[in-house]
């Protein structure tokens, strides 16, 4: 039997019925499109390669090396340490693994989630002999515009976001070594600040080289005049660098080179020679 239109022409049940499993059958097969069609979630911790995974931080990048232990590099600016610690528990890990937390140098970008770290974590800090008394002071890190006019322009900012003294439990120099996937090495780089370091992962080719270098639209580039001490010992530490073997280079502000990276080093510190 069927139920006839009501007097004012609206459908009867079967109409209804039948428009709304129609409706529904679209957003189902709308909703399975979007399961397949849809970003991919958001991941805190991007893997470079195996092992080796970035984390965006607030002002720059830091890096986790996961082994049995976790060895962190750098940890952003003040307040980056939350998001640093849920990119461990994201990669099924404990905060508590972080074993050793290896800083490049004592910019404020790189150094300025510590405080907030050690209070967390139980891991050491290792930091160049050069860069100690920077973390460890109670003063405020040194500024690191090297223009008079820009340095004074940016003071207030810097003062509201020093992070703090920090604690600096070993210190570093040029070839000592950290046991992280296979082996971790000291490359002492100064230029950037007197006491910058990049580390080589031999066995992983990979160099991890802060902000020893820029990579901008494709091309290597020297650090910037804007926030760098010594611009002679930036040039003579890019061809240090040149002579290292590893595929993949890191940087703190900028995509990392994956192939041949080493070769695009040396032509670089080639092109600084000419």
């Amino acid at each position: 039997m069927q139920l006839a239109p009501g007097p004012t022409g609206a459908p009867g049940l079967p109409d209804m019925l039948g428009l709304m499993a129609d409706t529904n059958l679209r957003r189902t097969n709308w909703q399975d499109r979007w399961e397949e069609l849809k970003p991919a979630p958001f991941r805190l911790a991007t893997q470079v390669v195996p092992g080796l995974y970035q984390v965006r931080t607030r002002g720059s990048r830091a890096y986790l090396a996961l082994d049995d232990d976790i060895t962190l590099i750098d940890t952003g600016s003040a307040g980056s340490g939350q998001r640093i610690l849920e990119a461990v528990e994201e990669l099924g890990r404990s905060p508590e693994d972080i074993k050793n937390i290896v800083i490049t140098h004592s910019h404020m970008d790189h150094v300025g989630g510590l405080p907030e770290i050690q209070r967390l974590v139980p891991g050491r800090t290792c930091v160049h002999l050069a860069e100690a008394p920077h973390v460890e002071s109670h003063e405020p890190l040194p500024n690191p515009f090297i223009h008079p006019v820009l340095a004074r322009i940016c003071e207030p900012y810097l003062l509201r976001n020093d992070p703090g003294a920090a604690r600096v439990d070993v210190l570093l120099d040029d070839g000592d070594q950290l046991p992280a996937l296979g082996g971790l090495r000291v490359v002492h780089a100064p230029g950037h600040t007197p006491g910058s370091i990049t580390l080589h992962f031999p066995e992983l080719g990979v160099l991890i080289v802060g902000d020893a270098m820029q990579y901008k639209f494709g091309r290597l580039m020297l650090p910037s005049r804007l926030f760098s001490q010594d611009m002679t010992e930036a040039t003579e530490s890019v061809h240090k660098i040149s002579r290292l073997d590893f595929e993949t280079l890191c940087f703190s502000h900028f995509r990392p080179i994956l192939r041949g990276a080493d070769e695009r080093v040396r032509e670089f510190a080639r092109s600084l020679a000419s």
